[in-house]
Protein backbone atom coordinates (compact mmCIF):
# COMPACT_ATOMS: atom_id res chain seq x y z
CA UNK A 1 0.00 0.00 0.00
CA UNK A 2 2.75 2.82 0.88
CA UNK A 3 4.61 1.92 -2.54
CA UNK A 4 1.29 2.20 -4.44
CA UNK A 5 0.77 5.80 -2.33
CA UNK A 6 4.43 6.74 -2.97
CA UNK A 7 4.26 5.48 -6.96
CA UNK A 8 0.88 7.11 -7.59
CA UNK A 9 2.27 10.33 -5.91
CA UNK A 10 4.79 10.54 -7.79
CA UNK A 11 3.49 9.85 -11.40
CA UNK A 12 0.59 12.60 -11.13
CA UNK A 13 3.30 14.76 -9.49
CA UNK A 14 5.15 14.18 -12.47
CA UNK A 15 2.50 14.42 -15.46
CA UNK A 16 0.48 17.42 -13.93
CA UNK A 17 3.63 19.16 -13.45
CA UNK A 18 4.97 18.19 -17.38
CA UNK A 19 1.69 19.44 -18.71
CA UNK A 20 1.18 22.30 -16.95
CA UNK A 21 4.73 24.10 -17.48
CA UNK A 22 6.51 22.54 -20.18
CA UNK A 23 6.03 25.01 -22.63
CA UNK A 24 6.92 28.16 -20.31
CA UNK A 25 9.37 30.27 -21.37
CA UNK A 26 11.56 29.52 -17.84
CA UNK A 27 11.99 26.01 -18.82
CA UNK A 28 12.73 26.61 -22.50
CA UNK A 29 16.20 28.25 -21.03
CA UNK A 30 17.58 25.41 -18.97
CA UNK A 31 20.05 22.87 -20.16
CA UNK A 32 19.85 19.07 -19.38
CA UNK A 33 23.22 18.21 -17.20
CA UNK A 34 24.45 15.55 -15.17
CA UNK A 35 25.66 16.10 -11.63
CA UNK A 36 27.83 14.27 -9.43
CA UNK A 37 28.46 15.75 -5.99
CA UNK A 38 30.10 14.58 -2.42
CA UNK A 39 28.46 16.06 0.97
CA UNK A 40 29.78 16.53 4.70
CA UNK A 41 27.19 15.91 7.02
CA UNK A 42 28.55 16.80 10.67
CA UNK A 43 25.05 15.31 12.32
CA UNK A 44 21.81 13.66 11.30
CA UNK A 45 19.73 15.92 12.96
CA UNK A 46 15.80 15.60 11.63
CA UNK A 47 12.97 18.29 12.83
CA UNK A 48 15.30 18.61 15.71
CA UNK A 49 15.68 15.33 16.96
CA UNK A 50 18.31 13.64 16.97
CA UNK A 51 20.61 10.54 18.57
CA UNK A 52 22.22 10.43 21.60
CA UNK A 53 25.33 9.83 19.36
CA UNK A 54 26.84 12.18 16.75
CA UNK A 55 25.97 10.57 13.49
CA UNK A 56 28.28 12.12 10.55
CA UNK A 57 27.99 11.23 7.28
CA UNK A 58 30.12 11.32 3.65
CA UNK A 59 27.30 11.98 0.83
CA UNK A 60 28.58 11.12 -2.47
CA UNK A 61 25.23 11.21 -5.05
CA UNK A 62 24.63 11.30 -8.77
CA UNK A 63 22.14 13.15 -11.06
CA UNK A 64 20.29 14.02 -14.36
CA UNK A 65 18.05 16.84 -14.79
CA UNK A 66 16.32 17.70 -17.93
CA UNK A 67 15.66 20.78 -19.42
CA UNK A 68 12.21 20.43 -18.88
CA UNK A 69 13.11 20.41 -14.69
CA UNK A 70 12.21 16.88 -14.25
CA UNK A 71 15.35 15.28 -12.52
CA UNK A 72 16.09 11.69 -10.98
CA UNK A 73 19.29 10.54 -8.42
CA UNK A 74 21.05 8.44 -6.32
CA UNK A 75 22.90 9.21 -2.92
CA UNK A 76 24.56 6.82 -0.62
CA UNK A 77 25.04 8.07 2.98
CA UNK A 78 28.67 6.58 4.54
CA UNK A 79 29.05 6.52 8.42
CA UNK A 80 32.23 9.22 9.02
CA UNK A 81 32.10 8.73 12.99
CA UNK A 82 31.80 6.36 15.55
CA UNK A 83 33.49 2.43 15.38
CA UNK A 84 31.19 1.70 12.84
CA UNK A 85 32.88 4.83 10.08
CA UNK A 86 33.11 3.25 6.51
CA UNK A 87 29.60 1.65 6.79
CA UNK A 88 26.71 2.30 4.25
CA UNK A 89 23.75 3.55 6.75
CA UNK A 90 21.67 4.23 4.06
CA UNK A 91 21.19 4.62 0.06
CA UNK A 92 18.00 6.81 -1.39
CA UNK A 93 16.44 6.93 -4.73
CA UNK A 94 15.06 10.44 -5.65
CA UNK A 95 13.03 12.12 -8.65
CA UNK A 96 11.87 15.46 -8.65
CA UNK A 97 10.38 18.59 -10.75
CA UNK A 98 11.38 22.25 -10.34
CA UNK A 99 9.96 24.95 -11.94
CA UNK A 100 10.63 28.67 -11.68
CA UNK A 101 8.90 31.55 -13.31
CA UNK A 102 9.87 35.37 -12.48
CA UNK A 103 9.85 35.21 -8.39
CA UNK A 104 8.00 31.81 -7.80
CA UNK A 105 9.78 28.93 -7.50
CA UNK A 106 8.04 25.38 -7.04
CA UNK A 107 8.60 21.56 -7.32
CA UNK A 108 7.35 18.12 -6.74
CA UNK A 109 9.67 15.32 -4.99
CA UNK A 110 9.81 12.11 -4.05
CA UNK A 111 12.44 9.76 -1.99
CA UNK A 112 12.36 5.91 -1.61
CA UNK A 113 15.25 4.81 1.36
CA UNK A 114 16.94 1.95 2.37
CA UNK A 115 18.38 2.44 5.51
CA UNK A 116 21.28 -0.50 6.91
CA UNK A 117 19.14 -3.06 10.08
CA UNK A 118 22.34 -1.18 12.44
CA UNK A 119 21.07 2.31 11.80
CA UNK A 120 20.83 4.88 14.53
CA UNK A 121 19.43 7.63 13.06
CA UNK A 122 16.59 8.95 14.32
CA UNK A 123 15.01 9.34 10.82
CA UNK A 124 15.73 5.30 9.72
CA UNK A 125 12.71 4.08 10.26
CA UNK A 126 11.46 6.05 6.67
CA UNK A 127 10.84 4.11 3.90
CA UNK A 128 10.00 6.92 1.75
CA UNK A 129 8.49 10.60 1.16
CA UNK A 130 6.77 12.44 -0.64
CA UNK A 131 6.61 16.26 -1.08
CA UNK A 132 6.04 19.61 -2.61
CA UNK A 133 7.71 23.27 -1.94
CA UNK A 134 6.50 26.64 -3.11
CA UNK A 135 8.54 29.87 -2.49
CA UNK A 136 7.75 33.52 -3.85
CA UNK A 137 10.46 36.18 -3.84
CA UNK A 138 9.42 39.84 -2.58
CA UNK A 139 12.70 40.98 -3.25
CA UNK A 140 12.84 42.33 0.85
CA UNK A 141 12.15 38.33 1.94
CA UNK A 142 11.53 35.38 -0.07
CA UNK A 143 8.52 33.79 1.34
CA UNK A 144 8.93 29.30 1.41
CA UNK A 145 6.64 26.51 2.55
CA UNK A 146 6.36 23.02 1.67
CA UNK A 147 4.88 19.53 3.19
CA UNK A 148 5.91 16.31 2.86
CA UNK A 149 3.57 12.41 3.49
CA UNK A 150 6.14 10.48 4.88
CA UNK A 151 6.29 6.72 5.45
CA UNK A 152 7.18 4.27 7.79
CA UNK A 153 5.19 2.04 10.39
CA UNK A 154 2.53 4.61 9.82
CA UNK A 155 2.15 7.68 7.53
CA UNK A 156 2.82 11.27 8.95
CA UNK A 157 2.10 14.39 7.89
CA UNK A 158 5.18 16.86 7.73
CA UNK A 159 4.80 20.94 6.86
CA UNK A 160 7.34 23.89 7.14
CA UNK A 161 7.74 27.79 6.88
CA UNK A 162 10.18 29.74 6.43
CA UNK A 163 11.97 33.48 5.65
CA UNK A 164 14.77 34.77 4.17
CA UNK A 165 16.57 37.07 2.59
CA UNK A 166 19.18 35.90 -0.75
CA UNK A 167 22.22 38.10 -1.33
CA UNK A 168 23.33 37.59 -4.51
CA UNK A 169 26.31 38.60 -6.59
CA UNK A 170 27.83 38.18 -10.05
CA UNK A 171 26.35 36.40 -13.02
CA UNK A 172 24.54 32.88 -13.21
CA UNK A 173 27.57 31.74 -14.31
CA UNK A 174 29.65 32.74 -11.98
CA UNK A 175 27.44 33.68 -8.48
CA UNK A 176 28.14 34.17 -4.97
CA UNK A 177 24.43 33.54 -3.11
CA UNK A 178 23.98 34.18 0.93
CA UNK A 179 20.68 33.42 1.90
CA UNK A 180 20.14 34.01 5.92
CA UNK A 181 16.81 31.52 7.08
CA UNK A 182 14.56 31.50 10.04
CA UNK A 183 12.28 27.90 9.78
CA UNK A 184 9.29 26.67 11.56
CA UNK A 185 8.89 23.15 10.80
CA UNK A 186 5.73 20.65 12.67
CA UNK A 187 4.19 17.27 11.94
CA UNK A 188 3.70 14.15 13.31
CA UNK A 189 5.80 11.69 14.35
CA UNK A 190 4.90 7.60 13.69
CA UNK A 191 8.65 8.09 12.08
CA UNK A 192 10.52 8.90 15.43
CA UNK A 193 8.44 6.32 17.82
CA UNK A 194 9.28 3.84 15.16
CA UNK A 195 12.98 4.71 16.25
CA UNK A 196 12.35 4.49 19.86
CA UNK A 197 10.86 0.85 19.60
CA UNK A 198 13.30 -0.39 17.22
CA UNK A 199 16.78 1.61 17.51
CA UNK A 200 17.37 4.18 20.13
CA UNK A 201 17.81 1.49 23.13
CA UNK A 202 20.14 -1.57 23.98
CA UNK A 203 17.25 -3.08 25.43
CA UNK A 204 14.18 -5.35 23.36
CA UNK A 205 10.51 -3.46 23.54
CA UNK A 206 7.46 -4.46 24.06
CA UNK A 207 5.04 -1.20 22.82
CA UNK A 208 1.87 -0.66 24.31
CA UNK A 209 -0.68 2.00 23.28
CA UNK A 210 -1.43 3.55 26.43
CA UNK A 211 -4.51 1.12 26.54
CA UNK A 212 -2.91 -2.27 27.38
CA UNK A 213 -2.75 -3.25 23.94
CA UNK A 214 0.40 -4.51 23.18
CA UNK A 215 3.25 -5.47 20.59
CA UNK A 216 6.41 -6.91 20.32
CA UNK A 217 9.07 -4.88 18.65
CA UNK A 218 12.81 -3.98 19.29
CA UNK A 219 16.00 -4.60 17.24
CA UNK A 220 17.96 -4.31 20.47
CA UNK A 221 19.89 -1.97 18.66
CA UNK A 222 22.00 0.61 20.36
CA UNK A 223 23.80 3.48 19.36
CA UNK A 224 27.00 1.33 19.29
CA UNK A 225 25.23 -1.36 17.34
CA UNK A 226 25.09 -3.87 19.98
CA UNK A 227 22.24 -6.06 21.17
CA UNK A 228 20.60 -6.31 24.35
CA UNK A 229 18.70 -9.88 25.52
CA UNK A 230 15.64 -8.00 27.93
CA UNK A 231 12.43 -7.02 26.86
CA UNK A 232 10.89 -4.04 28.18
CA UNK A 233 7.49 -2.41 28.05
CA UNK A 234 7.47 0.95 26.29
CA UNK A 235 4.62 2.81 26.26
CA UNK A 236 3.55 6.07 24.72
CA UNK A 237 1.21 8.23 26.51
CA UNK A 238 0.26 10.91 24.33
CA UNK A 239 -1.31 10.36 20.91
CA UNK A 240 0.33 11.19 17.03
CA UNK A 241 -1.00 14.46 17.14
CA UNK A 242 0.30 17.09 14.93
CA UNK A 243 2.92 19.52 16.76
CA UNK A 244 5.43 21.99 16.45
CA UNK A 245 8.73 20.31 16.25
CA UNK A 246 11.58 22.79 15.78
CA UNK A 247 12.96 26.14 14.90
CA UNK A 248 15.60 26.95 12.96
CA UNK A 249 18.06 29.23 11.90
CA UNK A 250 20.25 29.12 8.94
CA UNK A 251 22.90 31.05 6.66
CA UNK A 252 23.61 28.82 3.61
CA UNK A 253 26.15 29.98 1.26
CA UNK A 254 26.47 28.89 -2.32
CA UNK A 255 29.28 29.41 -5.13
CA UNK A 256 28.00 28.49 -8.73
CA UNK A 257 30.06 28.31 -11.58
CA UNK A 258 29.64 26.85 -15.26
CA UNK A 259 30.71 23.54 -14.54
CA UNK A 260 30.95 23.57 -10.92
CA UNK A 261 29.79 24.79 -7.30
CA UNK A 262 29.98 24.29 -3.65
CA UNK A 263 27.64 24.97 -0.85
CA UNK A 264 28.15 25.12 2.96
CA UNK A 265 25.32 25.69 4.99
CA UNK A 266 25.20 26.21 9.12
CA UNK A 267 22.26 25.59 10.90
CA UNK A 268 20.94 26.24 14.95
CA UNK A 269 18.16 23.83 15.56
CA UNK A 270 16.03 24.31 18.77
CA UNK A 271 13.91 21.58 19.62
CA UNK A 272 10.49 21.85 20.98
CA UNK A 273 7.31 19.54 22.62
CA UNK A 274 9.13 16.82 23.54
CA UNK A 275 7.75 12.68 23.91
CA UNK A 276 6.68 11.41 27.06
CA UNK A 277 6.71 7.49 27.29
CA UNK A 278 7.29 5.10 30.02
CA UNK A 279 9.52 1.64 30.27
CA UNK A 280 7.81 -0.64 32.98
CA UNK A 281 5.41 1.61 34.18
CA UNK A 282 8.10 4.26 34.79
CA UNK A 283 7.77 7.84 33.46
CA UNK A 284 10.35 9.00 30.88
CA UNK A 285 10.78 12.44 28.92
CA UNK A 286 12.68 12.93 25.91
CA UNK A 287 15.91 15.12 26.49
CA UNK A 288 15.76 17.58 23.82
CA UNK A 289 18.69 19.87 23.17
CA UNK A 290 19.71 22.25 20.95
CA UNK A 291 22.11 21.18 17.73
CA UNK A 292 24.15 22.83 15.78
CA UNK A 293 25.79 21.11 13.00
CA UNK A 294 27.02 22.04 8.87
CA UNK A 295 26.30 20.20 5.81
CA UNK A 296 28.97 20.68 2.99
CA UNK A 297 29.53 19.68 -0.31
CA UNK A 298 30.72 20.44 -3.99
CA UNK A 299 30.03 19.13 -6.89
CA UNK A 300 30.30 18.81 -10.82
CA UNK A 301 28.06 19.45 -13.58
CA UNK A 302 28.64 18.13 -17.17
Amino acid sequence: MKLLLFTSFLITALLTSYSTFAQTDATAKRKSYFKTGIDYVSNAVYSGRKDSSVVSYIRPSIGYTSKSGFSLGAEMSVLANSPDAGRVDEIALEAGYDYSKGNFDGGAYASKYFYSDGSYAVASELEANTGVYFSYDLDLLKLGTGGDFLFSSGTDVSVYFNLSHPFETGPDSNKWTISPTAQITGGTQSFYRAYYENRKFSFNTKTTNGTGNSNGHGKGHTSGGTSGSSTKTLTFLSQNKFDILDYEASVPVEYEHKRWGFHVNPVLAVPVNAMTYAINGVLQKEILTNSFFVDAGIYLKF
